[in-house]
């Protein structure tokens, strides 16, 4: 996590321990409170509109439900993740770091929520929705290699999914982190700005910067 969040910010690559490890903590705590409340929101959304759970969702209908989940989620790991990202950056301490973005007011504390919003969106919208998919796909057409088993279907869906939806959610992750690693605002203001000066300084690749490493 360190790795693609340096590199989507231009910092140097680094293999001391000292560094990779600085908000190991909010990064835990996010991704526990974030993973439950996708599922949370995910089973609640499906309730609402197929009543109690009275019928199987559609394919298009889980995707649509982990979407929601996923955008939804993103106003708890949102700040979580600010908290995360200005540890890395300057070395400060998991108390101090949340004392100073709380402080710092809503500004601040909810920067970059649009893209976390976005990137879980589309993420969670896969892994809830698209997997399961490709594993019934994947049951169904291939019973005798790769869809034998569930156990077998599963690891093949998650290998196929897990790619595309990280692949389709990164560029909303690179703006997330350039603008909540900048709370200063010094080079990134906005997403329209923010966007418009990463193409213009880095070409429009440089918006999956750090993908090798989330895919890993």
């Amino acid at each position: 996590n360190y790795w693609k969040n340096a590199n989507q910010q231009r910092l140097p690559f680094t293999l001391d321990p000292r560094v990779l490890y600085r908000g190991y903590t909010a990064n835990v705590i996010n991704n526990g409170f974030c993973v439950m409340t996708q599922f949370f929101l995910n089973g609640a959304i499906t309730k609402f509109f197929t009543g109690s759970g009275a019928r199987p969702l559609a394919a298009n209908e889980k995707v649509a439900t982990g979407f929601a989940a996923g955008a939804l989620s993103g106003i708890v790991c949102g700040p979580l993740e600010l908290i995360m990202i200005q540890q890395q950056r300057k070395g400060t301490s998991l108390l101090s770091t949340a004392a100073t973005v709380a402080t710092a007011g809503p500004s601040t504390t909810f920067r970059g929520l649009g893209g976390n919003s976005a990137r879980e969106g589309i993420y969670c919208g896969g892994y809830l929705g698209i997997m399961p998919a490709v594993r019934e796909y994947l049951r169904e057409s291939y019973p005798d290699s790769v869809g034998k088993t569930d156990d077998t279907a599963r690891v093949a869906a998650a290998c196929i999914a897990g790619p595309v939806c990280s692949f389709a959610s990164h560029p909303p992750d690179t703006l997330k982190t350039c603008l909540q690693g900048d709370v200063e605002q010094k080079k990134y203001k906005g997403y329209s700005q923010s966007t418009s000066l990463i193409i213009k300084e880095e070409g429009v690749s440089f918006l999956w910067a750090g993908l090798k490493w989330r895919l890993f």
